[in-house]
C-alpha cells in the first residue's frame, strides 16, 4: 500500500507542474462551458444549462483520459522519466494505478466547480441524483484513460502517439453530442455515433440529470465502460513499457480496437435492434 500512496503522490506532484494538464481539465472545459453558455441562451433558460453542463463535462472527460493519461505516458516515457522506476522493485501496476487515481484526483473537482457556477450564475437545479451522477462519470473517466494508457503503450513515439490521440479525440469530440446536439446529425450519422465510446457518455449524463435515471438504468453504458477500463489496464500493464528505445510490432495498434470492442459490440446492438443511444426526447424539453 505505501508503494501505492508514494506512486500517487509523486503523480500528483509531477501532473500539478504540467500545463497541459491545468488546460485540458480546466481552462479548455471552463471556455467551452462558457461560450455555449452564450449560444444557447443559458441565462435566459436555464434548462439549457444541462446540455451546456454535459458537452463541458465530456470534454474534460475525454482530455483527462486521452492527453491526461496517453500524451503524459508518452512524455514521461520520453524524458526517461519511466526508466528511473525501472531499476526499483515495483511492477507497471502501481504505476498505471496511481495515473488512475491520479487523473480521478485532479479531474473530479472541476465537476463540483462547473455544477456549482451552472448553479449560482445560470440558476440550474442542484443535480437530483448526484451520486448517480458521480459515479458514472468516475467511470467514465477511469475507462477513457484506459483507452488513453492502451495509446501510449502501442506508439513507439511522442508523434505517433499524438497522432493516434487525435484520431481518437476528434471523432469523439464533434460524434458523440459533447460540441454540436447529435438530434441534428443525418440518420447515418447518428447510427455511425453509436459506435464511438464518448457518445454513452453524453447520453448517460442526460439521462441521469434530465430523466433523474440511476446509476443501473445506464447499465449497459456503464457495463461497456467497466470492460474498457478492465480491458484498457490489462493491456497497459501487458505492453507497458519503462524506455523509449523498447519497440513494439506495428500491429500491436490493434489493441486500440480491442479496447473499443464493447462500443463496436454496443454499435452493433442498437444497429440490429433498432433502438438509438441518441435519444431526441432530450431535446424536445
Amino acid at each position: 500500500m505505501k508503494t501505492y500512496l508514494s506512486l500517487i503522490a509523486i503523480d500528483l506532484k509531477l501532473a500539478a507542474r504540467q500545463r497541459t494538464v491545468i488546460f485540458f481539465n480546466y481552462l479548455f472545459p471552463l471556455i467551452v462551458f462558457f461560450i455555449f453558455s452564450l449560444v444557447f441562451g443559458a441565462r435566459q433558460n436555464p434548462a439549457q444549462m444541462t446540455y451546456v453542463l454535459t458537452m463541458s463535462v465530456s470534454l474534460g472527460v475525454l482530455g483527462n483520459g486521452l492527453f491526461g493519461a496517453g500524451i503524459r505516458t508518452l512524455q514521461e516515457r520520453e524524458l526517461n522519466i519511466l526508466r528511473r522506476y525501472k531499476v526499483t522493485p515495483i511492477t507497471p501496476v502501481p504505476i498505471l494505478v496511481a495515473s488512475m487515481v491520479t487523473g480521478w484526483c485532479i479531474f473530479m473537482p472541476y465537476i463540483l466547480i462547473v455544477i456549482s457556477l451552472a448553479h449560482f450564475i445560470y440558476h440550474m437545479p442542484w443535480p437530483a441524483r448526484f451520486g448517480s451522477l458521480f459515479a458514472f462519470i468516475s467511470i467514465a473517466l477511469i475507462a477513457f484513460r484506459a483507452i488513453g494508457l492502451v495509446i501510449a503503450s502501442v506508439a513507439n513515439t511522442m508523434q505517433e502517439g499524438a497522432i493516434l490521440v487525435q484520431l481518437c479525440y476528434f471523432p469523439m469530440m464533434f460524434l458523440s453530442g459533447a460540441t454540436l446536439p447529435a438530434i441534428f446529425f443525418p440518420h447515418l450519422l447518428q447510427v455511425f455515433a453509436n459506435f464511438i465510446p464518448a457518445t454513452y457518455l453524453v447520453f448517460g449524463m442526460y439521462g441521469i440529470m434530465l430523466d433523474h435515471k440511476g446509476f443501473t438504468d445506464n447499465w449497459r453504458s456503464v457495463l461497456a465502460l467497466v470492460i474498457t477500463a478492465a480491458v484498457g489496464l490489462t493491456v497497459g500493464t501487458k505492453l507497458f513499457r519503462w524506455e523509449k528505445e523498447e519497440r513494439i510490432r506495428g500491429s500491436a495498434k490493434l489493441w486500440i480496437v480491442g479496447v473499443l470492442l464493447p462500443f463496436v459490440l454496443m454499435g452493433v446492438y442498437q444497429a440490429v435492434t433498432g433502438h438509438n443511444v441518441i435519444t431526441p426526447g432530450i431535446f424536445r424539453r
